[in-house]
């Protein structure tokens, strides 16, 4: 395995096993959503409930092919709770998969930009990093008191305004309050108090990754971002993590605003989807 290969399946695999890890608090906390997770061809398959944001083989195909049989038991699967089959390609997964996946129906959805940061080149050289901190944005912990404020920030920024999404979006957030502890994050108005926007960081081993950052669209283009991403980064520094990662989307003002924080592209991911009917 190359050394770049290497590195994809390091990422892909922590995304993996953290989105094993919310899915478990999910199911914990309301069996109503049926989520499942199983071993697949090297990777997970993490089947969190309709209209939750992770239902899909992820890091799969990388060490040895999938199969027809690894196919027809997620099919199987999928259909039992109603979420169409999805199965996640990088560059590093093998040939033989992508085509069989051709075959059988599945076809390019979504691409999603992984990126990731190792401290060593993280020196707060980034563009953002450089600027002074005004202190107008102060950061804090939100423990479960708060639980209803991240929610209420994450479901205004991410626009979850039908009451299905919005459901996803707390069930999403009540886990990331269990998951992450200290990583879990409010932004706040330095003058008067008043919640600015909401991010998680999940931190297990030396892998840390940065999620759930939402900003209500009447403080955005005022450094909410960047002050979250900050904050983070000094989080998972603090904790000896040697490599941190982020997803978002291609082109995205979110991707831009990690790249001036030090990230890079690792690669893109593409959801193969398989819809029937």
């Amino acid at each position: 395995m190359s050394e770049a290969v290497g590195r994809i399946a390091r990422i892909e695999r922590w995304s993996a096993d953290h989105a094993v890890a919310f899915a478990e608090v999910i199911d914990a906390h309301d069996s109503s959503w049926g989520s499942q997770w199983f071993e697949l061809a090297g990777g997970r398959a993490v089947l969190s409930g309709p209209g939750l944001f992770v239902n899909r083989v992820i890091a799969a195909g990388i060490d040895r092919p999938v199969s027809a049989a690894d196919l027809d038991e997620l099919e199987r699967r999928c259909a039992t709770i109603g979420v169409p089959a999805c199965v996640e390609v990088t560059p590093a997964t093998t040939e033989q998969t992508r085509e069989l996946l051709r075959r059988r129906g599945y076809r390019p959805e979504r691409r999603v930009a992984a990126l990731r940061v190792e401290p060593e080149a993280f020196d707060g050289a980034g563009e953002d990093e450089r600027r002074p901190d005004d202190g107008s944005i102060v950061i804090e912990r939100a423990d479960q008191g708060q639980l209803a404020v991240w929610q209420e920030l994450a479901a205004a920024g991410w626009g979850h305004d039908e009451p299905a999404d919005r459901r996803a979006s707390d069930a999403y957030a009540r886990a990331a309050s269990i998951i992450d502890g200290a990583g879990f994050v409010l932004a706040r108005s330095a003058d008067d108090g008043r919640p600015l926007g909401c991010a998680s960081a999940t931190i297990r081993g030396r892998v840390a990754t940065l999620g759930g950052m939402s900003t209500i669209p009447s403080e955005r283009r005022r450094g909410v971002q960047s002050a979250l991403i900050r904050h983070r980064l000094g989080l998972v520094h603090a904790a000896g993590c040697d490599l941190v990662t982020s997803s978002t989307r291609p082109g995205s003002a979110s991707e831009r605003n990690l790249l001036r924080h030090g990230f890079v592209r690792s690669h893109v991911t593409v959801e193969m989807v398989r819809h029937t009917g």
